[in-house]
């Protein structure tokens, strides 16, 4: 029954492991296609609808609010082709 239950666990493991190997292989994939549309625009001068559409899945702009000394604040999400959201450390 040990070896049994032991049998079960490892099975569990490896399908586990393998799903994990699966997406960061994915997520590898995801990279490189989005590295590849950089180089491709790596010097661009101009902003065209045709880079941004390559480039940005999509941009989300909140509500803005005000702070304590009446400073307006808006927060906006940029979230890339094939890699999603990259935060930025705030300067």
């Amino acid at each position: 029954a040990d070896y049994e239950q032991e049998q079960r666990e490892l099975k569990d493991r490896a399908a586990a492991l393998q799903e994990e190997l699966s997406k960061s292989q994915a997520a590898t994939v995801n990279a490189e296609k989005f590295m590849g549309i950089v180089r491709k625009h790596l010097a661009f001068e101009e902003l065209t609808p045709t880079l941004l559409r390559e480039m940005i899945e999509k941009i989300v702009v909140h509500e803005c609010s005000y702070d304590e000394n009446g400073i307006r604040r808006q927060d906006i999400e940029i979230y890339y082709s094939f890699v999603g959201k990259i935060d930025l450390p705030e300067a």
